[in-house]
C-alpha cells in the first residue's frame, strides 16, 4: 500500500492567563492574587523564562499552584526539558511526586515520555518517585549514567527490576549495576472507601472469553473470574479473591490460583484511566499483561471476516446501486444540514483504486489536506495546503501530543474539478505565507471544511488566521482577518494541533465557532461581506466540533458541542441553555433526528451520548445519578467516540470509534442494539460515517470503506479501498461519491475508468 510517510492526534487546550510583564518586588497575597501568580508561573516555566520564574518565586508565587487539571510548573518545565528552572522550582520546595488529576502523571512521567534526559537524570538524583520506567529504558539502551541514577533512586518494583536485567541481557556493565539493585519498600497507598466505587463492576476480555467481576464491601474491594459457558453465558468461575492496596494510586496486589497442587501466584490489579474513568483493568501475573474493558464496552460477536479476497455474502438487491434520483447539493461539512444523508443519490457499493473498478476519475491536490470535499451541482471543491517541507503525516491509534515542527511558507488554495470528469475547472490562491500555528501530525494546515450556498464559496483558514469568500469560479469576494485560531491540547497551550471546526452558512450569515486557547468565541459574519454581525465570548478550552444550525421553539439555534454542551440564538448570539458534563476534546458534530438533539463526546473526564428535547432555556444538566429528564430524553455516561462524528439514520444513531468499534442505539429509548468491529477488524478511523439508499459508509484511514446494511443488527455489504490515506468524509451527489485522500481527489460511480 501506498503511504505518506512521518509521524497525529486530534487535541483540545487550556486558556492560561497571559500576563503583563512580572513585577519583582511586590509580594503576591489573597487567593486571587496566588491563583494568578500560578498562572503567571507556569506560564514562564512553560516559555523557559528563569528570570520572570525566579522574580514570580522571590515575590511569592506558589511553586506549586496547579492548573485545573492539577499539573504545577514543574510539570511544563520538566516537559520542556528546562534544567536550570526544574533545579530552581525544587529549590523553592516544588513537589517532585506530586501528579496531576487528569493523566496521573508527575514531573518524572512527563519528562520521560518527552525524551528529556537531563531533566530525567535530576529528577532521579534528587529522589523522585516513579522510577520503574527510567530503570527499564536506560536498561535497554544501554545509558549507564541514567541506569545508575535509577538504580540508586530505588523507586521501583521488583516488575520493573526483572524487566530491565531481561532489558540489559549481554550488557555486561548494566547488568553489574542491575546486579545490587534493590527495590525499596513502599508504604500502601492511602485509599478512601468512596474512591474504591468507581473501580466496582464487570470486566471482560472477548478475545480470552473471559473477565473480572470486581465487588466493593465497605473499605474492600473483591475480584472473581468469569468466563463464557458453552450456552454463551458469562458465570462466576472461582472464589473471591481479596485484593489489598499497593504502593500506586488505583494498584492492587493478590494472590490468585492455589488450588489443590497448585501454588498460589503474586499478580497485581491495576485500574487505568484518564480524567478519574476507569478506562481498563490490566491484570499482571507471571511477568505478562491482560487488559480489560469495563463489560459494556466489550464488542458483540459478529459475523468473520471473509478470507482475502472473497467478498462477504449478501441478498443481491443490497449489492446493486440504489435508483438514482434527482441531484442534491452536498454543500458543506457531512452534507445537507450537516447530516451525513445522500439518499436517492446513487452511492456506489463497490470500488477498487488498485484495479480501476468503480473509479470514475482520480486527481492530484497539492500538499496535504484533511478538509473534506463539497458538491455544487456538476463541481467538487477540495481544500489543500502545500509547502516545500511538510510533509510528516502519521495515521493510526496512538496520544502523541507534540506538533509537527515546521515553519516554512505554505500555500493555501481553493480547487474546483468537473464532478462527473475530474477535469480540473480552476485553482486560486488563498493565501500565501508561514502558518501562524501548528499543527499535529495526524492534520493539516488545510482542516476545515469549506461550505456554499450555491453563489458563495466560504473558507476558514485557521492558521491563517483568514474568513474568506469566492464567487463558484474561484474569484474572490471579500477576506476578513480574524486572528490566528490556535487550538491544541487542552492540557498543555504550548501544543497546538490545528483548527478544525468548519463555518456553516445560516440565512445571510456565516457561523464559526473559534474554541482556541484564549479569546474563544462563536461567531456570525455577513455573507455579504464578511462584516461581524455578533461575537459571543466562550469560556472554553480548545474543541474541534462544527455547530449545528437549527429551529427550537420558534428561532434558529446554533448548538455547539463543547466542554460544555451549548445551544445559542442565531440572530444575537445569546445562550440559550448549557449542559454537562462532558467530555474533553469534543470533535463530533450534533445531529437532529425525528425531533431530538443528538450530542456526544468520547474522550475523558466522561463519554457521554445525550438525546436533547430542543426549545429549552437554562441548565439542562441532569442531577447525579439521573439519565434522563424533561430537557433529556435519555442519556449514557459512556458510550461516546472520539473523533468520528455519529450518524443518525432511520430511527437508529451509529457511533464509530477511532478504533473501528461500532455501536447502533435506538434513537427513540438509547437502548443499544449491537456493537461489532467493522469488517471484523476494527482499525484506525478519522473520517466520520454517510449513509444512503438504506446502507452506512465507513471509511479507514488505510483508506478502506466498510459497506454495512442499515437496521438493527450488524450485517456487512461490501469492502472496498482507495489505497491512500483518507482522514476526511466522502460527499456524495448525482451518482458521484468524491473521496479525498490527503493529497488527491477520486470521483467513485458507477462508470469505471478506461
Amino acid at each position: 500500500m501506498n503511504r505518506l510517510g512521518g509521524p497525529f492526534a486530534v487535541g483540545f487546550g487550556l486558556a492560561l492567563f497571559v500576563g503583563a510583564s512580572v513585577g519583582g518586588a511586590a509580594s503576591l497575597q489573597g487567593s486571587e492574587a496566588e491563583s494568578d501568580a500560578g498562572e503567571r508561573l507556569r506560564r514562564a516555566a512553560q516559555d523557559g523564562d528563569r528570570e520572570a520564574v525566579a522574580e514570580l518565586l522571590a515575590a511569592g508565587a506558589p511553586v506549586d499552584a496547579p492548573n485545573r487539571y492539577g499539573a504545577t510548573a514543574l510539570f511544563f518545565a520538566a516537559d520542556r526539558g528546562q534544567v536550570e528552572i526544574v533545579e530552581l522550582l525544587l529549590a523553592a520546595g516544588a513537589d517532585p511526586d506530586r501528579e496531576d488529576r487528569f493523566y496521573r502523571m508527575t514531573a518524572l512521567s512527563r519528562a520521560q515520555a518527552s525524551d528529556r534526559r537531563e531533566v530525567v537524570l535530576l529528577l532521579l538524583r534528587r529522589g523522585a518517585a516513579g522510577a520503574g520506567d527510567a530503570l527499564r529504558r536506560a536498561a535497554g539502551e544501554g545509558d549507564l549514567e541514567v541506569l545508575a541514577a535509577a538504580v540508586e533512586n530505588g523507586g521501583f518494583d521488583e516488575e520493573a527490576l526483572r524487566d530491565a536485567r531481561e532489558a540489559a541481557a549481554g550488557n555486561g556493565p548494566a547488568l553489574r549495576l542491575l546486579e545490587d539493585a534493590a527495590v525499596l519498600p513502599a508504604a500502601p497507598a492511602e485509599v478512601a472507601a468512596a474512591d474504591l466505587e468507581p473501580l466496582a463492576g464487570r470486566y471482560w476480555r472477548e478475545a480470552a472469553g473471559e473477565g473480572y467481576e470486581v465487588t466493593r464491601r465497605g473499605a474492600a474491594l473483591f475480584a472473581r473470574r468469569r468466563e463464557a459457558s458453552g450456552d454463551g453465558e458469562r458465570r462466576a468461575a472461582g472464589p473471591e479473591i481479596p485484593l489489598a492496596v499497593g504502593a500506586a494510586a488505583r494498584t492492587f496486589t493478590a494472590s490468585l490460583g492455589g488450588g489443590a497442587g497448585e501454588a498460589p501466584e503474586a499478580a497485581r490489579f491495576v485500574f487505568a484511566g484518564r480524567g478519574g474513568m476507569v478506562e481498563r483493568l490490566v491484570v499482571e501475573r507471571g511477568g505478562e499483561a491482560a487488559a480489560y474493558d469495563p463489560e459494556g464496552e466489550a464488542e458483540s460477536r459478529e459475523p468473520a471476516r471473509p478470507a482475502e479476497g472473497a467478498a462477504p455474502a449478501v441478498d443481491p438487491p443490497e449489492a446493486d446501486p440504489a435508483p438514482l434520483g434527482p441531484p442534491r447539493p452536498w454543500p458543506q461539512f457531512r452534507g445537507p444540514d450537516g447530516s451525513g444523508i445522500a439518499d436517492g443519490q446513487g452511492a456506489p457499493v463497490r470500488w477498487d483504486a488498485p484495479s480501476g473498478q468503480g473509479i470514475l476519475w482520480e486527481a492530484l491536490l497539492p500538499g496535504l489536506g484533511v478538509s473534506s470535499p463539497i458538491i455544487w451541482r456538476d463541481r467538487v471543491f477540495a481544500l489543500s495546503a502545500a509547502s516545500a517541507a511538510d510533509r510528516e503525516f502519521r495515521i493510526g491509534l496512538y496520544g502523541d501530543v507534540a506538533p509537527v515542527d515546521d515553519a516554512s511558507e505554505h500555500e493555501y488554495t481553493l480547487s474546483a474539478f468537473d464532478l462527473r470528469s475530474g477535469e480540473p475547472a480552476w485553482t486560486t490562491l488563498l493565501h500565501r505565507g508561514v502558518p501562524l500555528t501548528r499543527r499535529h501530525t495526524k492534520s493539516s494546515q488545510a482542516n476545515a471544511t469549506p461550505v456554499t450556498d450555491g453563489e458563495r464559496i466560504v473558507t476558514v483558514l485557521g492558521s491563517a488566521g483568514l474568513l474568506l469568500c469566492h464567487d463558484l469560479d474561484g474569484r474572490l469576494l471579500w477576506e476578513r482577518e480574524i486572528g490566528a485560531l490556535n487550538s491544541g491540547w487542552f492540557y498543555d497551550p504550548g501544543y497546538s494541533w490545528g483548527h478544525s471546526s468548519s463555518p456553516v452558512i445560516h440565512e445571510d450569515t456565516v457561523i464559526v465557532l473559534a474554541d482556541i486557547h484564549g479569546d474563544a468565541f462563536l461567531g456570525a459574519f455577513a455573507l455579504a461581506d464578511g462584516e461581524p454581525v455578533w461575537r459571543e465570548p466562550r469560556n472554553e478550552v480548545s474543541t474541534f466540533s462544527t455547530p449545528l444550525v437549527h429551529r427550537a421553539a420558534g428561532a434558529a439555534e446554533i448548538v455547539v458541542n463543547g466542554t460544555t454542551i451549548a445551544g445559542y440564538d442565531a440572530a444575537s448570539g445569546r445562550e440559550r441553555w448549557r449542559l454537562g458534563p462532558n467530555s474533553e476534546i469534543p470533535i463530533g458534530v450534533p445531529l437532529l433526528g425525528d425531533g431530538l438533539l443528538y450530542v456526544q463526546a468520547g474522550y475523558p473526564p466522561i463519554r457521554p451520548i445525550y438525546a436533547i428535547r430542543p426549545g429549552n432555556e437554562g441548565d439542562l444538566s441532569l442531577a447525579p445519578g439521573e439519565s434522563r429528564s424533561e430537557a433529556v430524553a435519555w442519556s449514557h455516561a459512556r458510550g461516546g467516540v472520539y473523533i468520528p462524528s455519529p450518524l443518525f439514520y432511520r430511527g437508529i444513531l451509529y457511533l464509530n470509534a477511532n478504533n473501528g468499534r461500532l455501536a447502533a442505539y435506538s434513537a427513540e429509548t438509547g437502548e443499544r442494539l449491537y456493537r461489532a468491529r467493522l469488517g471484523g477488524v476494527g482499525g484506525s478511523y478519522a473520517a466520520s460515517p454517510i449513509a444512503a439508499d438504506g446502507r452506512l459508509y465507513f471509511t479507514s484511514e488505510e483508506g478502506d470503506t466498510f459497506v454495512v446494511r442499515a437496521g438493527p443488527e450488524y450485517a456487512p455489504v461490501a469492502e472496498n479501498t482507495v489505497d491512500r490515506i483518507v482522514m476526511a468524509t466522502p460527499a456524495v451527489s448525482a451518482g458521484v461519491m468524491a473521496l479525498r485522500a490527503i493529497d488527491r481527489l477520486y470521483g467513485i460511480g458507477g462508470e469505471a475508468r478506461p
